[in-house]
Parts: C-alpha cells; structure tokens; sequence
C-alpha cells in the first residue's frame, strides 16, 4: 500500500501541532504557578497599551517609558522561563 505525500506530511503536521499544543499546556501551567510575576507582567502589559494610546508629544518621554516597559515585560518573561527550565524553587516568586 502506498501513502501518498500530502498524507505523510499531514500526519506530522499533525503530530507536531499536537506536540506544540501539549508542550505550551505544560509552560501555560507553570507559567500559571508564579503569581508576583504573572501579576507584574499582568501591569506591565496594562502600561504598555496605555502608553501606546498616549499622545506621543511629551518631549518623547512616552517612547522612553514605552521603550523601558518593553524590556520589563522581557525581563520578566525570561525570569519566568528560567524558573521553568531550571525548577528553581530557591525563592518565592
């Protein structure tokens, strides 16, 4: 019996979407599991939009703020992978 091309390929589209799906519920749940630091990436994402609705004509102090409310964002997403890719239990969160 012979499978054709598009079949093979949908099956591991499949199989990957399905391993996609599975590894993002596993991060979702750990994610989950640092509340300060969902709660601060929560308000830095509130301040984020705020500022990109601001008017943009205050000596360009709202694209500094916006500048800097992006790289908290950053560096609170990588503290929260490294607390899942390390297990780190050392402090709370």
């Amino acid at each position: 019996m012979t499978v054709s091309f598009i079949s093979r390929t949908a099956g591991r589209s499949v199989l990957l979407a399905g391993a996609f799906a599975g590894g993002s519920l596993i991060a979702g749940c750990a994610l989950h599991h640092q509340g300060h630091m969902n709660t601060a990436l929560d308000a830095l994402n509130t301040a984020a939009a705020a500022l990109t609705q601001a008017p943009p004509d205050k000596a360009g102090h709202v694209q500094a703020a916006l500048t800097f409310t992006r790289q908290a964002i950053d560096e609170v997403e990588i503290g929260m992978a490294y607390k899942i890719q390390t297990g780190s239990t050392a402090t709370a969160d």
